[in-house]
This record gives structure tokens, sequence and C-alpha cells, in this order.
């Protein structure tokens, strides 16, 4: 028995400085990657192009108008990819309105005959996506914020100023690859102010949109 002790003893002795003189850098680096916490969320980027068709203007007193409040628009969001089924982002972009205004059935000068309006809309984004191979996922869209209306021909034009608001799009779409083409509904709301700041038109527009774009 004293004698296995003391083998033990020697073999221990041996051991520690052998051990102690190992490199412990690599095996620490592959144990942490071997329990490191595989995380799904990754970063995901988007540039569209896409057209919103005139529609109709539902005015809040007098009912709704045919008007041509079209516009191309381009835009960009960045989005947190949170697994392959859902994106959480946030969107900017420019739209521009440029076809015949008409904001009453009446022939009238009291408005400029076409909207000539830069308008930069920024909303908040969440798309829901049903992957059906490692290329192809159909996906719905919702996007949700607020259009700012930066110029127009109604102040250029002396009529005052055109103001956005709350700005809704709903649609669905296909992903392929890294390309993706969606259509839908969009609906943003309109406020016509005179020179003086009173409210001389309110409503909203309800119209159909189609849009293309690149994933990555």
């Amino acid at each position: 028995m004293k004698g296995f002790i003391l083998s033990l003893a020697a073999i221990v002795a041996f051991a520690i400085p052998v051990m102690a003189s190992m490199p412990s850098d690599g095996y620490g680096a592959e144990l942490k990657e071997r329990n490191k916490v595989a995380s799904t969320i990754k970063p995901q980027y988007e540039i569209n192009v896409g057209y919103i068709t005139g529609g109709k203007i539902h005015r809040k007193v007098f009912g709704a108008i045919d008007t041509n409040f079209a516009r191309p628009y381009i835009d960009a969001v960045v989005s947190a990819r949170l697994s392959d089924y859902v994106s959480l982002g946030v969107g900017v972009g420019l739209q521009y309105a440029y076809d015949e205004c008409r904001l009453s059935n009446l022939s009238t000068d009291a408005f400029p005959k076409t909207w000539g309006a830069l308008c930069v809309p920024i909303y908040c984004n969440v798309k829901g996506y049903y992957p059906v191979s490692d290329l192809i996922a159909p996906y719905i869209s919702l996007s949700m914020g607020g259009d700012v209306v930066a110029t127009s021909n109604f102040v250029r034009d002396g009529y005052g100023k055109v103001k956005g608001g709350l700005m809704l799009k709903f649609g669905a779409g296909i992903s392929v690859s890294k390309f993706h083409l969606g259509l839908g509904l969009s609906t943003q709301n309109i406020k016509w102010l005179s020179p003086l700041g009173a409210t001389n038109f309110k409503g909203d527009s309800l119209a159909f949109y189609i849009e293309t774009g690149v994933m990555f």
C-alpha cells in the first residue's frame, strides 16, 4: 500500500508541471466556441423601388373624390431577422407625387393643377415569412409610420402648404433568393393648410402599391 501511494504521488508530481507548461489558449477558445449559445438574430437590409397608384382621397366632410396622388418611391429598410419567419425593422424613403391635383369637384384655381410634392416616409415594418425552400419564401408585410411632405407646389405657388400624417401599408409578396416582389394597399393622411394656417382640406388617400427590391 505504501508503495502504491508513493507511486501515485510521483505521477502527480510529474504531471502537474507538465500540465502547467501546456498552452491553454487553444483549448479555452475551443471550449468557449463549443458552449456558445447560437444566435438566430441577424441584420437584414432592403432597398425597394415601387409605385403607389392615384386612388381616391376620402375627405372628412364632402366624401370621396377621384384624384391622382400617384407617386413613385424608393426606400431603405434596416431590419433584425429574428428567425426564419419574422423580421422587424425601420424604414425611410422618398416619394414624389407628380400627377393631377384635384381637391374639389368644381373647376377652380384655388389650388395647383399638379401636386409636385416630395414626401419622406418614416416607418416601422414587420414581415412574416413562410419559407418553402432555401430560396423561396412568400411573406406578408405591415408598415406603419408617418409621411412628411418636404415641399410641394402649394408652397411654391402661394397656396399654403400640404402636410402629411399617418401612413399605413399592408401587402404580400414573394422572396426569391435576394430579390422580392410585393403588392398591397397604402393609406396616407393629408392636410391642406392655407397661407394663414387655416385647414382648407383634411382627408386620407387609399391606393394600391407594387414594389420590387433586393434584400441582403
